[in-house]
């Protein structure tokens, strides 16, 4: 009880707002300072290796938040937002309280950080994009519902300077697609992609814009999926078959994209 009442005498006197419940602290407000992120793959897996942390401010004293989780968007979105807003909301539980005052570096879930109006990031990819937010036309669409691929895939794509517009089905992506069809330099596309069949998705774009180079992953030594393909798309020279192979794409992109130029 005596600590409890300290704890609560020293936000007082702060003037710093935190979200108390039965005057016991469980969200504390952090002001960024510095961000670490370092990011390599994992041997034969898809899933990335992270390490990413958060210097901050706090009323316990300046700290080190070491971030864990596997929710890419959500870090994703995160990364954002400190980029914009300073201040953001730690959810510590009770059972951890003492741990985090104490700590000069502290383990936290990824999830556990919030915005200033103590809501939860909510997924919700109708809204990511707007016909009026692409400038420029150094985009790659990438569509694949598996986080982990795109994840990886985005990572080279950036690197090598272009900008990403992700979708996890191919209906979304041609929806967006229809909107603003010069404003990609390639589409990357798994063979199976969800809400429609990969192969009237490709048709689709070709009809919006037959010069857009698609690259069709059809995975690593799957010739069923690649002759299907071949059968359909053999004569159109924007359309590549290929699977995705991480230390080989940008080569594969760069060769892709020359070629349409």
């Amino acid at each position: 009880m005596k600590k409890t009442f300290i704890i609560c005498l020293l936000f007082v006197f702060l003037g710093t707002p935190v979200f108390v419940k039965d005057c016991f602290a469980k969200d504390f407000i952090v002001e960024f300072i510095e961000e670490n992120y370092k990011e390599t793959q994992a041997p034969f897996s898809y899933d990335p290796l992270i390490y990413h942390s958060i210097q901050v401010n706090s009323i316990a004293g300046p700290k080190i938040l070491i971030l864990t989780g596997s929710d890419y968007n959500y870090r994703k979105w995160l990364r954002q937002y400190i980029g914009k807003n300073k201040k953001f909301i730690t959810k510590i539980s009770d059972d951890r309280m003492d741990e985090f005052i104490l700590a000069k570096a502290y383990e936290i879930d990824v999830t556990s950080l919030h915005p200033m109006n103590g809501t939860k990031w909510k997924k919700d990819e109708s809204k990511d994009f707007d016909q009026n937010t692409l400038e420029g036309n150094n985009y790659i669409l990438i569509v694949d519902s598996n986080e982990k691929r795109t994840h990886l895939i985005q990572n080279v794509v950036i690197k090598m300077g272009y900008q990403t517009i992700i979708f996890k089905t191919g209906k979304q992506a041609l929806d967006f697609f229809k909107l603003q069809p010069d404003k990609f330099k390639m589409i990357i596309a798994q063979y199976t992609v969800k809400e429609m069949p990969s192969d009237k998705f490709v048709k689709q774009i070709l009809k919006i814009n037959h010069k857009v180079p698609i690259l069709i992953d059809t995975g690593y030594k799957n010739l069923t999926v690649n002759n299907e393909f071949l059968s359909k798309f053999s004569g159109f020279r924007s359309v590549h078959l290929k699977p995705v192979i991480l230390r080989d794409l940008q080569k594969t992109i760069e060769k892709i994209i020359k070629k349409n130029v």
